[in-house]
């Protein structure tokens, strides 16, 4: 598909007609990122190929990557978040229908309507982002299994017995 991004997509007619949608959105466009991020800096590229499987259901797969800005939690400066992810969807018209889906895709709940194409990539690049955003000078310190008490602030009270 070529021009300009759609914003609604109808998830079982793009699958009909074998869609194919490529395009990048900034982190200011996706307003629930926006919310998480550090900065307004960044953006999420995505590739989307929409299609029917052999049982006629509608799938969408493709992947994301891009860069966001977060919070480190321990230093509380930005740091630069690479997000890359792979997608593998099947449109259910209803939550009945989640019992037949296959172990290998995630529900995509359309409940009959046409998705909202920045929602669906904002949602993808929402679960890849980290649980705890760190730099990685800032990550904590392995715990030494040697029996070395130098690093352990608890040695001092060892001492002290």
């Amino acid at each position: 598909m070529s021009g300009a991004l759609p914003k609604l997509i109808d998830v079982e007619r793009f699958a009909a007609k074998r869609e194919r949608i490529e395009g990048v959105f900034t982190v200011t466009a996706l307003d629930r990122l926006m919310q998480m991020a550090a900065t307004p800096d960044g953006e999420v590229s995505f590739a989307l190929a929409f299609f029917r499987d052999d049982q006629g259901r509608s799938r969408v797969t493709g992947a994301i990557q891009g860069s966001v800005m977060l919070t480190c939690q321990r230093c509380l400066q930005p740091v630069r978040h690479e997000l890359a992810g792979s997608i593998e969807l099947m449109a259910l018209a209803d939550e009945s229908a989640l019992s037949d889906l296959p172990g290998d895709v995630e529900p995509l709940l359309t409940e009959g309507q046409p998705v909202r194409l920045a929602d669906l990539v904002e949602d993808e690049a929402l679960l890849a982002l980290p649980i705890v955003a760190l730099h990685p000078q800032c990550l904590l310190p392995s715990h030494d299994k040697s029996g070395n008490e130098d690093g352990n602030p608890f040695a001092v009270l060892k001492r002290k017995e």
